[in-house]
Parts: C-alpha cells; sequence; structure tokens
C-alpha cells in the first residue's frame, strides 16, 4: 500500500466497486446477467428482522443504538448522525451485514467498509423471489407474455417462505422435467396482486399452467419436479 502523500489529509475512502464485488462474492448481492442489482433474499431476511428491532425505535432510543455500535458517547453520536445524515435505514444494513458476514463465515468489514456498504445495499432494489433460472414477470409485462405465448407457466414466489426456497433448490430440476414450447416466468406474488387475483392465488409457491391467457391449472404448495412436470403435462397436453 502506498504510503498517504499528504500525512495530514483523512485516509481515501474506500473502493465502492471494490465492496460491491464482495458483496456480490458473498452473496448479499445478487446481479442478473443484464447487470441489474438486487439485494439477495438471504440478506433481506436479515434486513427484515433487523428492521423489526430498530426500524421504529424512538430518536433517543435509535442514537444510544448508533452509539453503542460505534463505541462513542452519546453527543458525539448526535453529531455524527447530524453530519453525516445517518439514516435508519442504514444503520439497519450496517447491522445486518455484520450478521450476514457472520453467517456466511467471511470475515466482517472493518466499520469504514461495512458503512460504505450499508450505503450502497439501501441504494439497490429489494430482493426478488424469483430465481434466476426463469425471467421475472412485473404485473404491467404479464399481458404481453401471455399474448407472445400460448402455453404459459407462472411460477409464484415469495420472500420468506420455505416451502418456495424448498422448491427453488430443485428449480433446475423442475424446467428440465417440463415439455417442450412452454413458456415459463416467475412472479413475485407480493409484488403482483393483479396477477394473484386473475388466477385466483393467495399462496406461495404456486404454478400456475395457462392457455391462450386464461388459467387452466393451479396448484399451491410444495411442489416436487415430477409433480410440477404431470400438473403442467396434464393441463397442456404435453408428452
Amino acid at each position: 500500500m502506498s504510503a498517504n502523500p499528504n500525512p495530514g489529509a483523512p485516509p481515501d475512502p474506500p473502493d465502492t466497486e471494490a465492496l460491491l464485488d464482495r458483496l456480490i462474492e458473498v452473496g448479499a448481492v445478487r446481479e442478473d446477467d443484464d447487470g441489474t442489482l438486487h439485494v439477495s433474499s438471504t440478506l433481506h431476511d436479515v434486513l427484515d428482522l433487523y428492521g423489526q428491532s430498530y426500524g421504529d425505535l424512538p430518536e433517543r432510543e435509535f442514537t444510544e443504538a448508533v452509539a453503542d455500535a460505534f463505541g462513542l458517547d452519546y453527543s458525539e453520536a448526535v453529531r455524527r448522525i447530524d453530519e453525516e445524515g445517518v439514516t435508519r435505514e442504514e444503520f439497519v444494513a450496517y447491522l445486518a451485514l455484520r450478521a450476514h458476514f457472520e453467517d456466511v463465515d467471511e470475515p466482517v468489514p472493518d466499520p469504514v467498509e461495512r458503512a460504505t456498504m450499508a450505503a450502497v445495499v439501501t441504494e439497490i432494489e429489494p430482493a426478488t423471489p424469483v430465481p434466476q433460472a426463469m425471467p421475472e414477470l412485473a404485473d404491467e409485462d404479464v399481458e404481453a407474455f401471455l399474448s407472445e405465448h400460448g402455453e404459459a407457466v407462472v411460477f409464484v414466489w415469495r420472500l420468506r417462505c420455505d416451502p418456495c426456497d424448498r422448491m427453488k433448490a430443485e428449480i433446475e430440476e423442475t424446467l428440465d422435467a417440463l415439455p417442450e414450447g412452454v413458456a415459463v416466468a416467475g412472479i413475485d406474488g407480493e409484488a403482483a396482486s393483479a396477477f394473484r387475483s386473475r388466477v385466483d392465488v393467495d399462496a406461495a409457491p404456486a404454478v400456475v399452467c395457462l392457455r391462450d391467457g386464461e388459467a387452466v391449472a393451479v396448484e399451491t404448495g410444495y411442489r416436487s419436479p415430477a409433480a410440477v412436470a404431470d400438473l403442467v403435462a396434464d393441463a397442456l397436453g404435453g408428452d
């Protein structure tokens, strides 16, 4: 490491791109093929947990929590929060990142790096439960997708859903077992209420078979790859 040419100057800021690469490496952030970034479902769950604990704290208790986390006295914490604009969202991300690194048995970044990572995480789109193995649809994408594909299967997923996670662990096997010529997509059930109303689905996971835009078969709850293949074959006339 080269010496700082100006010893009286503050240290160089962390390399944000390198820290983002590290977040991707440890599974805190995922990057789609098109470069879109998402907070991973794993980190999202931890963020949600810490958000429930710290998101609605009264101002004094929030300041005390910041002081405790950074080893500051109360007045210094007040100054830092005010001058640096520390938000509750960033503080939650800061705590959640420590837990995530510990959970994956990786060295926890130092406080400065972790604070920068927390700022990065709060700027990234929320996690999606849709696995990368299939394209994701939003409500506004559904009509075009179904118009293009006469026979389609849409999987409805949800975050913090054990049967969803179980199905996603087998998703490659499931997709390989589906009949050829059937289009496949996934949808975040919590963000796509119009689609769920359209096909009368109120639970996840769900497998929805559609022909010419109409649902012809729907199953909810965990389904093995073989069970999904049988459902689709029966509903859409696959071999």
